[in-house]
């Protein structure tokens, strides 16, 4: 196996998402700009906190002090 990606495989994900958002026409007339946007869409915004916790079960009371709010 490869370290870089099959840009096949890429492409025909790009165009089956676009297809299921309804954005075929779009993606015919600028493939480069559709591919960009879902690099965009689909890159992490940045790292998470060191103290962050990946339980998604909802807080059971919620103190805005703590979490550096204001009440």
């Amino acid at each position: 196996m490869t370290d870089k990606p099959d840009a096949d495989s890429t492409a025909q994900w790009v165009r089956a998402l676009a297809h299921a958002r309804g954005l075929d026409r779009a993606y015919t007339l600028y493939p480069e700009a559709v591919a960009a946007a879902v690099a965009r869409g689909a890159a992490s915004l940045g790292p998470l906190p060191d103290d962050f916790s990946s339980v998604t079960e909802p807080a059971v009371t919620f103190d805005a002090a703590k979490a550096g709010g204001s009440a």
